[in-house]
C-alpha cells in the first residue's frame, strides 16, 4: 500500500472541500432561496480545474525545479491557463463567473497540492526520517502546510480572475494574479532550492501566511462587494447578498 499516495489525497482534498463549503454556503441554498451560481456548473468547472491542474503539474515535473526562471514562468502560466478556461462569452459580465473562478482555482490548487505532496514526499530526504524510509510525522505536517498554501492561493487567484472576466477586464486582473502567484511561487521555490532546515521552515510559514492573507482578502473582504458590483452592471438588484 502506498501510504504517501493516500496521505496526499487526504491532505489535498480535505482542505479543498472544507474551503469550498466554508465560502459557498452563504451564497447557495438553504442560506439563500435563489443561489448565486449553478451547482452543476460549479462542480463542472471544478472538475475542469482538476484536469487542468493535473496537466500543468505533469509539465512542472519535467522542468528544472531549481531554476528560478522556470518557477516564475510556471506561476504565470498557471494564471494564464485560468484566463483561457474562463474567458468564454458565456462568462463575460456575469456575477456567477466569480464563483466559477473559485471552483476552477480550487480544482487546480487541489491537484497541485496532491502532486506536490506525492512527488516531494517520495524523493525528498527532508520529509523522511532517513534515506530509504517513509515520510516522518513532521514531514507530513510540512507537506500539509504546502498543500494548504497551494489550495488557498490558487483558489483566491481563480476568484480574482473570475472577477476580471465578470467585469470584462480579464487581463488587468490576470496581471494582478500573476504578480501574487510569482511571489508565492518564488517562496515555494526557496523551500526546495535551499537545503538549510531553518530556511525551509521559514519559507513554508511565509508561503502559508501570504496564501492565507490573500485568500482572506479575496474571499471575505472583497467577494460580497464584487458580487454586488457585477449584479449592478447586469442591471440586477439583490438584497440577500451576504455581508
Amino acid at each position: 500500500m502506498d501510504i504517501i499516495l493516500y496521505a496526499a489525497g487526504i491532505m489535498a482534498f480535505a482542505p479543498t472541500l472544507i474551503l469550498m463549503y466554508a465560502v459557498l454556503r452563504k451564497y447557495t441554498y438553504p442560506a439563500v432561496e435563489q443561489p448565486f451560481f449553478s451547482d452543476p456548473a460549479f462542480f463542472g468547472i471544478f472538475v475542469v480545474g482538476l484536469i487542468a491542474g493535473t496537466l500543468l503539474f505533469a509539465v512542472f515535473t519535467y522542468l528544472d525545479r531549481m531554476n528560478m526562471i522556470y518557477a516564475i514562468l510556471f506561476a504565470a502560466i498557471q494564471c494564464l491557463a485560468m484566463v483561457v478556461v474562463l474567458n468564454l462569452k458565456r462568462f463575460h459580465g456575469k456575477s456567477d463567473s466569480v464563483f466559477y473562478g473559485y471552483g476552477l482555482g480550487l480544482g487546480m490548487g487541489c491537484t497541485m497540492a496532491f502532486g506536490t505532496i506525492y512527488y516531494y514526499g517520495t524523493i525528498s530526504l527532508f520529509f523522511m526520517e532517513a534515506e530509504g524510509s517513509t515520510v516522518s510525522m513532521t514531514g507530513y505536517v510540512w507537506l500539509f502546510l504546502i498543500a494548504l498554501s497551494y489550495v488557498l492561493v490558487l483558489s483566491a487567484i481563480g476568484t480574482t480572475i473570475g472577477e476580471g472576466i465578470a467585469r470584462l477586464r480579464p487581463m488587468e486582473f490576470a496581471l494582478q494574479t500573476i504578480f501574487v502567484n510569482v511571489v508565492f511561487g518564488l517562496i515555494i521555490w526557496g523551500v526546495f532550492a535551499n537545503g538549510d532546515a531553518l530556511f525551509i521552515y521559514a519559507s513554508l510559514f511565509v508561503a502559508l501566511i501570504v496564501a492565507a492573507v490573500y485568500f482572506y482578502y479575496v474571499m471575505y473582504v472583497k467577494l460580497s462587494g464584487v458580487v454586488r458590483d457585477v449584479l449592478r452592471m447586469e442591471g440586477k438588484t439583490r438584497k440577500d447578498v451576504p455581508k
